[in-house]
């Protein structure tokens, strides 16, 4: 057993250890039941109505990128249908707009607002992550060609 003189020298001289224990446990609540995921996602690519020109890469979900998949899953698949096409900055203010708004509709008011937070925050098209707006399309485009953010 460590005691607390031993964790808090730890703290103070490794700063970097709590936050790569907390990205470690993030990514392992990453892994998702893909089955379900991969459903959800062609059903929803199937009923969308997508216009204009689509992105090269196909589309793919990560369901709630590292958060649970409640049964708001297809709330968030329609979300990264959104982000996967990109587009402006206006366009992803009501995708996430319509995120928070389906989660609310499924009686998440509370879970809407802060998905709404996080993929504000976290979905920026500048960032080389696989859930970034317009992760369609080859990085750093937001969207298609001509379409400026």
């Amino acid at each position: 057993m460590v005691s607390r003189r031993a964790k808090k020298m730890l703290m103070e001289r490794y700063p970097l250890v709590p936050a790569l224990m907390f990205i470690v446990f993030l990514s392992a609540g990453c892994a998702k039941q893909a089955t379900k995921i991969d459903e959800t996602a062609e059903q929803v690519y199937r009923a969308s109505s997508l216009r204009g020109l689509l992105p090269p890469k196909p589309f793919t979900s990560d369901g709630c990128s590292c958060w649970p998949d409640g049964d708001w899953l297809a709330c968030c698949v329609k979300h990264d249908l959104l982000y996967w096409q990109g587009g402006t900055r206006v366009e992803r203010k009501a995708a996430d707009l319509a995120l928070r708004t389906c989660l609310s509709e499924q009686g998440h008011p509370i879970v809407g607002q802060v998905m709404f937070l996080g993929v504000r925050v976290g979905g920026v098209w500048w960032l080389p992550t696989p859930f970034r707006w317009g992760f369609g399309w080859n990085y750093p485009a937001a969207g298609p060609p001509g379409k400026a953010y």
